[in-house]
């Protein structure tokens, strides 16, 4: 994408912003240099192995439904509506997408994103992993881009927001939770993981998961029906984690519920 065609993207979405929206960070003091977002992860610890930032979450108050970012119509459907990012990457990872508008700290695009959430209570960081086994580094800038996010809508939206289940490869379990507090509340998806090799793989990191993070609560975003979905956190029921199935569109009209 040349520079023209970015700008003609950014100066669309600039027509869908109020330019009475105020920003919380004041973005213009910061240093230009810093183009990695470490005015958001200098906010908290980086304790683990990788360096990422800490992130956790530990309310006791939890969303009642799961909007994707593709349903701005449901954003507000309840006052407790979660906004979640489980759609392939191509819609939501792009150039004037929410990650790099907070890297670079494009004033535009953020009024926009901010503007595009107001309102919202909880978030879910983007899963930039959705496609596939990626390589160490790829998977462990994705996880540094997620804790970007996670950081964004905590510090910017004052927002809660969960940190999710993301992993790769059966190697990447020894170290990929270990920027997830102990003890904190995770949103696990079951999408694409129902079947096949990447069912094995989910039930390996959930076991991971439960054991090294010891979770408060796992909030479930399922399509599936109730008898499959409880089959798939056996584990973690059985640890005594908390369970919590958060309805979301697809999971309505598949199980037939109003």
């Amino acid at each position: 994408m040349n520079k023209q065609t970015f700008q003609s993207r950014v100066n669309r979405k600039a027509k869908q912003f109020d330019e009475n929206i105020i920003l919380t960070i004041d973005y213009k003091s910061i240093d230009k240099r810093d183009t990695y977002g470490f005015y958001l992860t200098n906010r908290t610890t980086k304790n683990n192995p990788m360096q990422l930032p800490d992130i956790g979450n530990f309310v006791d108050v939890y969303p009642d439904y799961f909007a994707l970012d593709s349903e701005p119509g449901l954003f507000n459907k309840t006052k407790n509506t979660c906004i979640c990012f489980f759609k392939e990457e191509q819609y939501i990872d792009k150039i004037d997408g929410l990650n790099n508008a907070i890297k670079y700290k494009d004033i535009t695009l953020l009024k926009y994103y901010k503007k595009r959430y107001s309102g919202v209570k909880f978030f879910a960081p983007i899963d930039y992993s959705l496609n596939g086994d990626f390589d160490k580094e790829t998977l462990l800038h994705n996880l540094k881009r997620q804790c970007l996010d996670f950081l964004w809508f905590t510090f910017e939206m004052n927002g809660i927001c969960f940190p999710i289940m993301t992993y790769g490869n059966e190697e990447s379990l020894s170290w990929c939770f270990e920027h997830i507090m102990i003890g904190s509340n995770v949103i696990v998806s079951l999408k694409m993981v129902m079947t096949g090799p990447e069912r094995i793989m989910f039930l390996k990191a959930l076991k991971v998961l439960v054991d090294t993070r010891k979770p408060k609560a796992l909030l479930i975003y399922t399509v599936a029906n109730r008898d499959s979905t409880i089959k798939m956190l056996d584990y973690a029921i059985q640890k005594g984690v908390r369970i919590i199935e958060i309805p979301n569109t697809l999971m309505i009209r598949n199980r037939g519920d109003k």
